[in-house]
């Protein structure tokens, strides 16, 4: 059985089509829009290698050159995740990383 870790989608996309790929390939896999260009989520061994791929595929170019954009997939350990400090409107972190199975408003 594959551990699952809690990870932060990071990324910076100019084009609108692409970002919102990138954005609905991040909520597929179960992770949860924290800012604009920021997600967290769980993930395991195989699924994180498929949400790799799946960006990879949609930020690749048409003539094979890196581009400017960027994504960032960043691992927490659940002590880091648990010692977040926010300033202003915060997200859910329980229903974030799947403790929560809805959010209440």
């Amino acid at each position: 059985m594959s551990q699952t870790t809690m990870h932060y989608a990071v990324y910076d996309i100019s084009d609108d089509p692409t970002r919102t790929s990138v954005a609905d390939a991040l909520k597929n896999s179960g992770f949860v829009r924290v800012q604009k260009s920021v997600f967290c989520g769980t993930l395991s061994g195989q699924s994180k290698k498929d949400l790799l791929e799946r960006v990879r595929l949609i930020l690749a170019r048409p003539d094979g050159e890196d581009g400017a954009d960027s994504f960032y997939l960043i691992m927490t350990c659940a002590a880091c995740y648990g010692n977040i400090e926010t300033i202003g409107e915060a997200f859910d972190p329980e229903y974030a990383s799947g403790e929560t199975p809805a959010m209440v408003f």
